[in-house]
């Protein structure tokens, strides 16, 4: 997250510190547990009196490790500034032309034969149990020189085996290992709902879209309910990321309208759930006239 802060205190030294928000088993999904510090120093002020920011006096009390109702509960606070025009605004989308379920979670693939494989299987990591193939040809590449064979645009909006994804876990967590898209409108707008699952266990997935920004118009705890929940979604002033923590146990609810046409992956920041996985892509076709087409590659591009 980036925050910008204006340095209208006092002349002085003040101490900033950060400390880690990891949900998981702590024995499962180790981290560090020392607090990241810095000070931030003002012209003028008298350096001779710096205090380590380590100083157990100077830390301030952190909230538990693993408090995700504490990240919900400062998510939901976050407020967009609520311009009306200007570079940065885009209007918050009212009606909804894809409304997208994605779960997101660990999953299995099976051992290849006579593979040595300790657990009986490779842990992975999906979205709507399919765990991303990496294709051998870039899909942008694919897709403006209309290459067959690299992907199958049919990645699914809901998961196709539907349950309590909070609940009990399905007996068979094998995923789909293939390489598939969501295809895309010019200008349609998209609600996509992040839904977490107890898939081996729970964990917070901070899921990043590359290509543009989306509102985080909800957030909340348990499988997400589609009849009563969006009343409590914020679609007054809601935060604009490209990244969003879904909370552990629970989902998020996020919008964008589709506006630049390419190609755009979408993964867990996490890098290993990347690589295992957590990955699709969309393709947003083009729309009218040259501001809203895909350009060509320029001519010194270098191969993939």
């Amino acid at each position: 997250m980036n925050v910008v802060l204006t340095t209208d205190q006092p002349i002085g030294q003040y101490y900033m510190a950060a400390s880690i928000f990891s949900p998981a088993p702590v024995n499962l999904v180790p981290f560090p547990q020392t607090p990241a510090t810095a000070i931030l120093s003002y012209h003028g002020a008298n350096l001779s009196t710096i205090v380590s920011p380590n100083s157990p006096e100077l830390l301030p009390e952190f909230p538990a490790f693993n408090d995700s109702t504490f990240y919900v509960n400062f998510s939901r606070s976050l407020k967009s500034r609520g311009s009306t025009s200007g570079y940065y605004y885009m209007d918050v989308p009212m009606h909804v032309d894809e409304d997208l379920l994605y779960t997101v979670g660990y999953a299995h693939q099976p051992c290849l034969p006579g593979e040595a494989c300790p657990i009986g299987f490779h842990l992975a990591t999906s979205i709507n149990n399919i765990t991303f193939k990496s294709p051998t040809v870039s899909l942008l590449q694919a897709y403006y020189y209309n290459i067959s064979g690299v992907y199958d645009p049919d990645f699914p909006g809901i998961p196709e085996f539907q349950y309590n994804y909070t609940g009990v876990a399905p007996a068979n967590e094998i995923s789909v290992y293939a390489t598939k898209v969501k295809v895309l409108a010019y200008g349609a707008v998209v609600q996509i709902v992040f839904q977490d699952t107890s898939s081996t266990f729970f964990e917070s997935h901070p899921i990043h879209l590359h290509g543009q920004n989306f509102y985080v118009v909800g957030l909340g705890f348990g499988t997400y309910n589609s009849t009563s929940d969006p009343a409590n979604f914020n679609l007054r002033d809601p935060p604009s990321k490209n990244t969003i923590a879904v909370p552990s146990g629970g989902w998020a609810a996020v919008r964008f309208r589709a506006v630049n046409p390419g190609v755009w992956y979408m993964h867990c920041h996490l890098d290993i759930h990347n690589s295992w996985g957590m990955a699709t892509a969309f393709i947003v076709k083009n729309g009218i006239g040259k501001k809203q087409t895909l350009p060509p590659p320029p001519s010194d591009l270098p191969p993939c």
